[in-house]
């Protein structure tokens, strides 16, 4: 399938120092400047903050050291890219825009964008994640309005009782987790109609090392989730054949929960097997509805979004030029480089994407 064309492109990082730091984007206007100065503090924050001490439960301390403490500058430029082109499209003043990061985890997006002045509303699934980047935001001296917890009907839920609209709802690798897409999105357009939903991922189809990478993700997380689903088959139907117990185990990829229980029934009464092909090499957690990172064509996000309801566009991300390699910095550099300047393999290299759903009811804002 062809990359569809680049709707425009996506400054990345010019180097030019400012106050003896590098910048995180470059700082061409007033927003730009403003966020650039909000990520060099909130840099020197996080570089002086002793995580070990704070509290957060063991695996979610392995993830922020590994996934942002140990890679801070990358993970801050990134955020900084994110929400310089989310603000942009409000059309707001800073200090007027509620963002919520949707599933934020313990990351770097809601403590950036508390300090350049938004109003913001933390969320993730679970308690212990919601803990942890309290935690942070605290020892950083950082107040978030309004923690939530749950999933998005829940989340919606919540905004609501308290008469809060959204101007964007942000993500960071949480979009090719989320089990029905479509749901997520026809749920925020209806519950927060003017709401911007940007979000990025490392799932990207075009990109032929990460397509590999998430292709082989995916064979080896199917082998435990068809084990999974195999157990609950046999839960519905004891008496199954063996035989046709490994072929429906096969057959119920990518359907997880009610979905699931649905299918089996239906089998069980009519013979029939779901089709897993749709779902090309992607698969869930049974349990949950979690996928495996879910690798979707522009083409499957501008049907699971609708475009009835959303402008949908995309944009390339960058590559890390902080790592400990040399080389490794100077190839990133060149790929950055040409992701910048070509429309044509710039999805190709890029090692993460930006899906940009924007309500069709108002003027796009660039």
């Amino acid at each position: 399938m062809g990359i569809p064309e680049l709707p425009e492109a996506f400054g990345t990082n010019d180097r030019q120092s400012v106050a003896g730091m590098e910048n995180f984007l470059p700082p061409n206007d007033d927003v730009s400047r403003l966020i650039n100065n909000s990520a060099q503090q909130l840099y020197e924050r996080l570089k002086k903050l002793d995580v070990h001490n704070l509290g957060i439960p063991p695996h979610c301390l392995e993830y922020f050291l590994k996934s942002h403490i140990n890679r801070l500058f990358f993970s801050i430029e990134t955020s900084a890219h994110l929400l310089n082109r989310a603000l942009r499209r409000t059309g707001k003043r800073v200090e007027e825009v509620v963002l919520m990061d949707y599933g934020a985890g313990v990351g770097t997006l809601y403590l950036l964008a508390r300090l350049v002045g938004c109003r913001v509303v933390y969320n993730d699934l679970l308690e212990d994640w919601k803990k942890s980047g309290q935690l942070v935001a605290e020892a950083c001296g950082i107040a978030i309005e309004k923690y939530i917890i749950g999933d998005i009907d829940a989340t919606l839920e919540q905004l609501n009782q308290i008469a809060l609209k959204c101007d964007i709802i942000a993500s960071r690798n949480v979009i090719e987790h989320i089990y029905k897409l479509d749901h997520f999105y026809s749920s925020i357009h209806k519950q927060q109609p003017g709401t911007i939903v940007f979000s990025s991922t490392t799932a990207n189809y075009y990109n032929p090392a990460m397509h590999l990478q998430h292709v082989k993700w995916h064979r080896k997380c199917e082998k435990r989730y068809m084990q999974d689903r195999a157990n609950i088959i046999l839960k519905i139907i004891p008496g199954i054949q063996k035989e046709l117990l490994a072929k429906l185990s096969r057959a119920t990829r990518g359907l997880a929960v009610k979905d699931l229980d649905h299918a089996i029934k239906i089998f069980d009464s009519t013979l029939a097997m779901p089709d897993p092909a749709g779902f090309y090499t992607n698969t869930c957690d049974p349990a949950n509805g979690v996928w495996a990172e879910n690798l979707l064509t522009f083409k499957k996000y501008r049907q699971l979004i609708g475009e009835n309801r959303y402008r949908v566009s995309f944009l390339p991300g960058f590559w890390d030029t902080h790592y400990k390699s040399a080389i490794k910095n100077r190839m990133a550099v060149l790929f950055n480089r040409i992701i910048q300047q070509y429309k044509k393999p710039a999805f190709r290299l890029a090692p993460f994407i930006y899906i940009i759903a924007y309500p069709v009811d108002q003027n796009l804002n660039k």
